[in-house]
């Protein structure tokens, strides 16, 4: 059971959703968000204009729908009950094929968290619905395309349809009606009012799912690429100087020193540490600056991930709702309610850091592309040319170009795509970020990945497996032996002319389950 309180939700809680752990929801949060449903009731009582309860969203918020002079009477929650109904209905417009029911459940524990913050105004008994929704695993189809990058309204809509008895879910593997679902587990259809509906759109968790997914892999991604560096230069027979601390304190990039101390660690044992009159003075940039683009690759992913958790904990919501007597560590105490529009659905902070954690993967990939080649090239390595024995035409050539495909993909997909958006809804939206695309970009980015350093491992393995023929006395550090021969048990290389699609396939399946 995951416990959420709208503040402390991890990465790892997130997975542990998407694979069927049920959540509850600390009675303080929930305390929280019925003393932000009164103040917001209470400043429209007060004849304030709120956007989204007393008058339209988006272009709309020039119509005046819900008209108070005092008491929200039965008739006047009755009449705010259509439009929120309505706003649901119209917001679901999503296109394209649904999404995959675990990251569903992703989508809707981290709703709910963000919810739990209490800036939103929503009635309780809707999250009450919501965590009932999740707990019985009833799975909303959900369209996968539609965000722009400033709230997934247009997707977060079709879980609002499904709370209405409307639309369609899974549910025990099968695709019904919602209404046949929310009988079947005896759950009641929404009476959403007042800005129930729009607190039930406004909100990126879709585009949070996608990223929070992706960096959740990305982890195991880096650990893989750093142990693979270290075996890569082991089979290069490389120069270890470039890693060397003093080296690096001349420079002293915080990030760089503490990736070349993990470096030197993995590679101590290795024939790189003794004197090798065949060993280059230099190697290629590839190779010599490894460090920095690793130290890079892993700083990116850690000022994303820390970025995304802000958001995963943090109030979506447009307006804000501000109840009393809340303590905040930059202002102090502040006594005062209100409902003031804000823009915190904006993605900027985190698009921004996932976006250079893709440049940092692309950067890291077009260096594997070039360590492939100089594998290769009997000048850099003294082994054979290809890799390949003495009968071979040529042996490892043509990987080459597999992995160069895979490489332009990759950079391909680096490029930024926060900048290119359209002004809509009046021009009033007339800034976004493209944050679904983002994520989406980056998981591509990792799939890719993957495959591009498993063809890295294959010229890594088959280079050692030559110098191990040809020097009996050369070493690999204990920490890089073991994927070294747990890799060359099960393919087949011995430097002749073959298909190698199998090996490297082979190789993508170990590598991207095996524990680093």
């Amino acid at each position: 059971m995951i416990l959420l309180n709208g503040k402390n939700l991890k990465l790892h809680d997130v997975k542990l959703i998407m694979n069927g752990e049920c959540i509850a929801v600390e009675g303080a949060a929930m305390e929280q968000l019925d003393k932000s449903h009164k103040v917001l009731i209470s400043e429209a009582e007060k004849g304030a204009k709120i956007y989204g309860l007393t008058v339209g969203v988006g272009l709309n918020k020039d119509t005046e729908y819900i008209k108070l002079n005092g008491k929200f009477t039965e008739e006047l929650i009755e009449k705010s009950t259509v439009f929120n109904k309505k706003l649901i209905r119209a917001h679901s417009v999503g296109i394209g094929k649904l999404v995959d029911s675990c990251l569903v459940r992703a989508v809707m524990g981290i709703h709910i968290n963000m919810l739990l913050n209490g800036y939103s105004g929503i009635q309780p008994r809707i999250i009450s619905s919501y965590v009932e929704l999740l707990n019985k695993d009833i799975i909303p189809c959900i369209p996968s395309i539609g965000s722009i990058g400033e709230g997934d309204i247009t997707i977060l809509s079709h879980i609002g349809l499904t709370m209405l008895g409307e639309g369609a879910v899974i549910y025990q593997g099968k695709t019904m009606p919602s209404s046949k679902a929310l009988q079947l587990v005896g759950i009641t259809p929404i009476e959403p009012w007042a800005k129930d509906s729009l607190s039930l759109l406004c909100s990126n968790a879709y585009s949070v799912a996608i990223t929070a997914v992706a960096l959740l892999k990305i982890a195991h991604y880096i650990n893989i690429s750093e142990l693979l560096y270290c075996l890569n230069l082991q089979a290069l027979n490389g120069n270890l100087s470039p890693l060397n601390q003093r080296v690096l304190d001349a420079c002293a990039y915080p990030e760089v020193i503490v990736m070349g101390a993990k470096l030197r660690n993995l590679l101590i044992g290795s024939s790189l540490e003794s004197h090798d009159d065949e060993r280059h003075l230099q190697d290629p940039l590839s190779y010599r600056c490894g460090v920095y683009r690793l130290a890079e690759l892993r700083l990116s992913y850690e000022q994303a991930k820390k970025q995304l958790l802000i958001q995963v904990n943090g109030s979506n919501d447009n307006p804000c709702v501000l109840t009393k007597n809340v303590n905040n560590s930059l202002t102090g105490n502040y006594d005062h309610q209100a409902v003031l529009p804000s823009g915190n659905f904006e993605t900027l902070p985190w698009v921004l850091a996932v976006e250079k954690l893709s440049l940092a993967i692309a950067h890291n990939a077009l260096a594997n592309v070039q360590q492939i080649v100089k594998l290769n090239d009997p000048y850099f390595t003294q082994l054979t040319r290809f890799l390949g024995n003495k009968t071979a035409f040529h042996a490892l050539g043509a990987i080459e170009k597999p992995a160069v495909a895979l490489g332009m993909r990759i950079k391909n997909l680096a490029m930024p795509v926060s900048l290119d958006y359209f002004s809509i809804a009046g021009n009033v939206e007339d800034t976004a970020t493209n944050a679904q695309l983002v994520a989406e970009k980056l998981q591509n980015q990792l799939t890719y990945g993957y495959e591009l350093i498993s063809i890295v491992f294959l010229c890594v393995v088959q280079a050692i497996s030559l110098r191990k023929a040809k020097d009996s006395s050369y070493l690999l550090s204990p920490k890089t032996e073991g994927i070294y021969r747990a890799i060359s048990e099960f393919i087949e290389l011995n430097g002749e002319d073959k298909s190698l699609s199998k090996e490297v396939r082979l190789i993508n399946d170990y590598i991207f389950n095996c524990k680093i």
